[in-house]
C-alpha cells in the first residue's frame, strides 16, 4: 500500500491493521448484544477489553498521529481543503465516540437492565405528555386509531 522497506509509516499501518480486527471483533460483539437485547459475561470482558484498548492504544495513537505525522502534511499541503482537516475531524469524531462508549459501559455497569425500563420512562414521561399537547385533536385521533387498530 504504497510502502517501501525504509517507509516511516509502516509501523502505523502495521497498528492499524491491529486496530482493525479488534474494532472488527467489538463491532460484532456490539451487533450480537442488539441483537439479543442481553449482555452475557463474555460481552462484557469484551466492552472491557475495548475500553482498555481506547485508553491504552487507539488515543494515544491518534495523539502521536497528530502530533508526529499531521503537522508535517500539513506544512507540506496545508489544512484546508485537504486531507489533513479530514483527517483532524476523523480523528476527533473517533474522540467523542470513545468517549459516548466509555459512558455507556459505565452505565451498563451500573444498570445492567436500564435500557428497556429508560426508553419506556422517556416515552410515559416525556414522549406522550409532549404529543399530548402539541398534537391536534386530528392528529390525536389519527394515533388514537392507528394504535388501536395492532
Amino acid at each position: 500500500m504504497g510502502e517501501t522497506p525504509d517507509d516511516p509509516f509502516a509501523p502505523l499501518v502495521a497498528v492499524h491493521e491491529d486496530f482493525v480486527d479488534k474494532l472488527t471483533e467489538l463491532e460484532a460483539t456490539l451487533d450480537e448484544m442488539m441483537a439479543t437485547r442481553e449482555t452475557r459475561e463474555g460481552n462484557e470482558i469484551i466492552l472491557d477489553e475495548a475500553v482498555r484498548f481506547f485508553e491504552e492504544e487507539l488515543i494515544p495513537h491518534l495523539r502521536l498521529e497528530d502530533e508526529a505525522v499531521v503537522p508535517a502534511i500539513e506544512k507540506a499541503i496545508g489544512r484546508y481543503g485537504t486531507l489533513v482537516t479530514v483527517v483532524m475531524y476523523e480523528h476527533e469524531e473517533i474522540r467523542r465516540g470513545v468517549a459516548k462508549f466509555e459512558e455507556a459501559r459505565d452505565d451498563l455497569r451500573r444498570l445492567p437492565d436500564s435500557w428497556p425500563s429508560d426508553h419506556f420512562r422517556k416515552e410515559n414521561t416525556s414522549l406522550f405528555p409532549t404529543a399530548r399537547k402539541v398534537l391536534s385533536p386530528d392528529a390525536l385521533r389519527n394515533v388514537t386509531e392507528r394504535i388501536s387498530v395492532r
